[in-house]
This record gives structure tokens, C-alpha cells and sequence, in this order.
């Protein structure tokens, strides 16, 4: 798909513009203090709506104050367009909603209804009515070649064929079911062409079908999920990072791009899984529109390709760089969790944490977008998906970015104490002696509890760590972190996976106060399990995202022997694998994710979604 060429190039925005306008709804320019009078509350758009009529006894109108302060920053040689808060005195970066809803219709491409086939004659009655809505008006006319169904219009005569999934260029459709289920046990791409006799140009084209496949069947059960009625739900959203190797051996540097994913800690159900990376366009058809559109010129959330990477930002980020982060001696999670503080408040832009520099490189098919904006149009995703949850909490991991695109997508749900965020953060850098030691100190630390409260010899350990949790609440012991002052809890004997775990409630309003005993349960709940348990799999199931074995080329280049050389087949492969997490793959309890949801009444077999036709 070629990049829509601009109707009317501008090179800056009216004077008057003071953010950029919405965009289908969306507006996400206001205060993310959820304790703040001027939380929810965008700023004015336009300057010309500030001025009121003159005050009695004057001449000349008086300007109205608005609730933030707009303005530009230059820091570290890069002018930022900030607004300022003017009640919490909070300092928020800008951003486009027309990117934002850009970023949220890709997203939901997915799950657009497929067109129905229908009579084509201009001059008939039934002239594009689909046959999915008005089956009596057409009638079953046999196969084309075997392959295709067609149909006659009982009105005019005149027929149609409908193309079944195994048309060509599948014409060796019967070794579909043993790639699938090669794909998400590990085979790398070569040894599957090995083992079923293929070359590597027709592996990739039933890649290609698997994942138009799986996007079809997933999409006729998720059309379903803004029906979904439950009383509260919990779900965890972390980002996973991939290496693209690259494909011209005179340029040797990688590709990095981020994918974040967010699931449902209780089903186990994946919502979606996406990559900051778009191939429906070309960068250098982008490139040129930009050029004619003058957006190099024009600040950053003003400009009409906002959300993608452009060659000016990547010059800029290069030159802007920090260098490689230098893995020091292994510290204590409180000092990691202040350095990432330090670090998002450091950035050019807090919610940007991604950085180029000149060892990595931009896609030469297809755009990487700005990873901020991926956050943004996933958390608008969720709060379209789930518009019956009565409450809904969030557990994310420690990011400015996706704090804010989740208080900016359900602000109002907040607002109602019908949402709550709370940031998570684990050290994944512990290795099984130290799990199982920081586990059994955990188990004795609530047996103390126990012994010292003397009564309570029934409790579960779940409800003794509850209770543990409320007792530190009621006497705050609770560390207070980085120059926003977030208090974090140190979650009380944490489980295996979360060996080591802190946590810190992000919607606290003030005014609308949770009982201890209601907080002491959110915070025991706060986990990342559903998405990293999911991430696990991904990595040791999918080779292409396996954690490779590099290979060291030059200084700062590094190959990587199992990633893949095309970015598009990441998200590929990611979406295959999340539809048979999601509908094939069985759990202990002999359910699947979405069964446990209560979207699918049972498991799907891989021929369901090879062989699923939409109707």
C-alpha cells in the first residue's frame, strides 16, 4: 500500500493551534496525575477559544488563563514541544492524536468484518447485497476448478465465486498442518524445508497464508470480546525486544524494534501482541511525501507522518545518542528501579525510551514507528475491547510511556475508580539459587507474621500475604522513589517467577481512597505473570525469536544467527503463535486461554484455522 499523498501541504501548523487537534475522539494531551484537578482535562486547542468577552467597564478583552502552560524546550541541542500542568506543575510531551488513531486502526485492521461476496450487475436489484446478509437472494452454482464456490444471482443470472483457503498459490495445501505445528515447536525455517521438502520462497508464502489465517479465525471470536460482561479483570502488559539482522553486507546494522503485549493474568488470554513496525508502506514513498509536505520543518506531534520514524529523526536521535548501556555488577531492585527513573527523566521525551544510534538502522521495507505510539494505540485497543468490564486493573511494567497511554486511553474509567494501574517491576536477572533462597526466606517471613499474630493458623498463604500487605500499608512502610515521589511496596514472599518484586499504585486520587483491606488486595494480585508467562513461550517455541547466540562482526554490530532478516515476519510469526496460545494450546486444567475467558466453548485444532473460511 503506497503512503497517501498529502492533499494540502502545509509547512507549520496555524498560529494558533496550541496542540494538535483529535482525531475520531481522541485527545490525549492533558494532565496523567490522576491526583491533579486537571487530570482528563485536555488543554485548549486553539488559542483563539482562550479569549472572553471584555470585562464590565473596559475597553479591550481580557484572555482567559487555561489550565497549562504550552511551550518548546531545547535540551541537549532538540526542540521539544512540551505543556506544563499549572495545577501539579507536571511537564507532559505532546503528542499527535492523529497518529495515535493511525496507530489504533492498524492495530484493529484485524478485526474488520470481511466483505461478503455479492451480484455484481450494476443493473440488478441485488446489486451489492451480500450474500452473508441475504442468502435467499442467491443460490449454490458448484465449484471453479474444484477450488472455489460459486453462486448464481436468482435475480439477474449473473454468478460469483467465493475463493476457498486452499486456491492457489497453496497448491500444496496438504503440508499445511505439519508447518503449523513445525513453526510453533521450534523448527527454524531451514530444517522445515528440509523436513518437508520445500524452498524457502514457498515456506514463506504459506507463512504469509498461516498468518491471513489466523488473523481471520481469531478475528471472528474477538469481534465478540466488546460483548464480554465481567465484574473485574486483571491483566499485565510488559514489551519484548527483537534484533532484525541486516540484509546487505556493505551496511552491517541491526534493526531493533519493540513489541508490547498485554493479557489477562486469571485466563491467560493474549489481547494482542504488536510490533512498532508497519509494512503496508514504503519508506521512501513516506520519505517523499514528507519532503513535500515539509514535515522535517514542523515540530513533531504536529506533522502529518508523526507516528513513524523519519530519516530527520533518526539523524537527530544518532546524533543525540548516549551510547550503549554498560552492564554493571549485578545490584538490588530498589537501585534499579531509582536508575530507571533517572533514566526516563533524562530522555528528550519521557515517554520515548527508544534510542538510535549509529550501530542500528531503519527498515528499508516497511516503517518502524515511534515505539511511544504502538503503547498509545494498544491501550486504545483495550479500552475498545473492553467497554463491559465493570473494573478493570493494570499491572505494567516500570515505563513513563505506557503509564501514560494507559491513564490517557481509560482516564475516565480511572476518574469512576473503575481502573487502576500499578507499576511492577521484578529482577529477572536472579539465577535458580537465588530464586529458590529469596522464596524459602519469603515462606519464613510469613510464618513470623504468623506466629506473631498468634490466631491465625487457617490462613491460606495467600491470605497471610494479603494481610501482611495491609499491616505495611497501615504503618507505611512503603520507599518512596524518584523525583515523583511513587511510593513502592516490596511484595512479600513472591513466587518463584517474581522472585524479587516491587510494586507501586499509580491511581491514587486522593480523594477517592480504597479501605486498606481493598488496596492490601490489589497490590496481592499485582503481577506480570500472564504476559511474561506468555513472552516465555514465545521465546522458547518460535526460533526466529529465540534468545540467539550472537555473533560478533564489528565493533557495536553484532549478527545474530537465529533472527530473521525481514521485520514483517516478526509480527507474523508473533500472531500465529498468539492464536494457538490463545485457541489451541491446552493448559493443565484441559482448557485454553479462551475458553477460560469464556470467548470459545472448546480447543481449536490447527486444521480449524488452516481451513477456516470466513462467512
Amino acid at each position: 500500500m503506497p503512503a497517501p499523498t498529502p492533499s494540502t501541504p502545509k509547512a507549520k501548523p496555524s498560529r494558533s493551534q496550541r496542540i494538535p487537534p483529535a482525531a475520531d475522539g481522541i485527545q490525549v494531551n492533558f494532565c496523567k496525575n490522576p491526583a491533579c484537578v486537571n487530570f482528563g482535562i485536555p488543554a485548549k486547542e486553539n488559542i483563539k477559544g482562550m479569549v472572553l468577552p471584555a470585562a464590565p467597564g473596559t475597553l479591550t478583552g481580557r484572555r482567559h488563563r487555561d489550565n497549562y502552560t504550552i511551550g518548546k524546550s531545547r535540551k541537549s541541542g532538540r526542540i521539544v514541544v512540551r505543556m506544563v500542568c499549572n495545577d501539579c506543575k507536571a511537564s507532559l510531551p505532546i503528542k499527535s492524536n492523529k497518529g495515535v488513531n493511525e496507530e489504533l486502526l492498524r492495530i484493529m485492521s484485524y478485526l474488520r468484518p470481511p466483505k461478503s461476496p455479492a451480484c455484481r450487475n450494476k443493473k440488478c436489484k441485488s446489486y451489492g447485497l451480500p450474500l452473508a446478509d441475504f442468502k435467499w437472494l442467491y443460490t449454490f452454482h458448484g465449484t471453479s476448478n474444484g477450488k472455489s464456490e460459486r453462486y448464481r444471482c436468482k435475480t439477474c443470472g449473473a454468478t460469483f465465486s467465493i475463493k476457498t483457503t486452499t486456491a492457489k498459490p497453496q497448491s500444496t495445501s496438504h503440508k499445511n498442518p505439519m508447518l503449523f505445528k513445525l513453526l510453533v515447536n521450534k523448527m527454524p525455517f531451514q530444517r522445515i524445508c528440509e523436513v518437508l521438502e520445500m524452498d524457502m520462497h514457498t515456506l514463506y508464502s504459506k507463512v504469509d497464508f498461516l498468518h491471513r489465517q489466523c488473523q481471520a479465525f481469531a478475528a471472528s471470536y474477538e469481534r465478540n470480546l466488546p460483548e464480554l460482561k465481567k465484574a473485574r479483570m486483571y491483566i499485565s502488559l510488559d514489551r519484548q525486544d527483537y534484533v532484525v539482522n541486516w540484509a546487505v553486507t556493505n551496511d552491517k546494522r541491526n534493526i531493533i524494534l519493540h513489541a508490547l503485549g498485554s493479557a489477562d493474568n486469571h485466563s491467560g488470554f493474549v489481547f494482542g501482541m504488536h510490533l512498532n513496525f508497519d509494512p503496508a508502506f514504503r519508506s521512501s514513498d513516506v520519505e517523499e511525501n514528507a519532503r513535500l509536505c515539509k514535515d522535517p520543518e514542523v515540530l513533531p506531534p504536529f506533522r502529518r507522518f508523526a507516528r513513524f520514524w523519519l530519516e530527520c529523526d533518526y539523524q537527530e536521535s544518532k546524533a543525540l545518542a548516549k551510547g550503549a548501556k554498560k552492564e554493571g555488577r549485578s545490584r538490588k531492585l530498589k537501585e534499579t528501579v531509582a536508575d530507571s527513573y533517572a533514566e526516563a527523566q533524562a530522555r528528550e521525551d519521557i515517554e520515548a525510551y527508544e534510542e538510535m544510534s549509529s550501530v542500528v538502522q531503519l527498515p528499508n521495507n516497511g516503517l518502524q514507528i515511534h515505539a511511544e505510539y504502538t503503547m498509545y494505540g494498544h491501550m486504545a485497543f483495550l479500552h475498545k475491547l473492553l467497554p463491559k468490564v465493570s473494573n478493570v486493573r493494570f499491572f505494567i511494567e516500570r515505563e513513563s510511556g505506557l503509564r501514560a497511554a494507559c491513564l490517557a486511553a481509560f482516564a475516565d474509567e480511572v476518574k469512576d475508580g473503575r481502573c487502576d494501574a500499578f507499576f511492577v517491576s521484578i529482577n529477572k536477572e536472579l539465577n535458580i539459587h537465588d530464586r529458590q533462597r529469596l522464596v524459602q526466606l519469603g515462606k519464613r517471613d510469613l510464618e513470623e507474621f504468623r506466629c506473631r499474630k498468634g490466631h491465625w493458623e487457617g490462613i491460606s498463604e495467600t491470605g497471610l500475604r494479603q494481610l501482611l500487605i495491609e499491616e505495611m500499608l497501615e504503618n507505611g512502610i512503603l520507599h518512596s522513589i524518584g523525583n515523583y515521589k511513587d511510593l513502592w511496596l516490596d511484595y512479600p514472599a513472591p513466587a518463584m517467577n517474581e522472585p524479587e518484586k516491587m510494586v507501586s499504585w499509580q491511581t491514587d486520587m486522593k480523594n477517592r481512597r480504597y479501605s486498606s483491606f481493598h488496596l492490601a488486595k490489589l497490590y496481592s494480585k499485582a503481577s506480570l505473570h500472564g504476559i511474561d508467562r506468555f513472552f516465555m513461550q514465545l521465546r522458547r517455541r518460535i526460533s526466529l525469536l529465540e534468545r540467539p547466540i550472537k555473533t560478533s562482526s564489528a565493533t557495536g554490530r553484532t549478527w545474530y544467527g537465529y533472527s530473521p532478516y525481514k521485520p514483517e515476519n516478526i509480527a507474523k510469526v508473533i500472531e500465529i503463535f498468539r492464536v494457538f496460545y490463545n485457541y489451541v494450546k491446552v493448559g493443565d486444567d484441559g482448557k485454553t486461554p479462551a475458553m477460560r475467558l469464556g470467548l470459545a466453548r472448546g480447543p481449536a485444532k490447527v486444521e480449524d484455522i488452516i481451513y477456516y473460511l470466513p462467512r
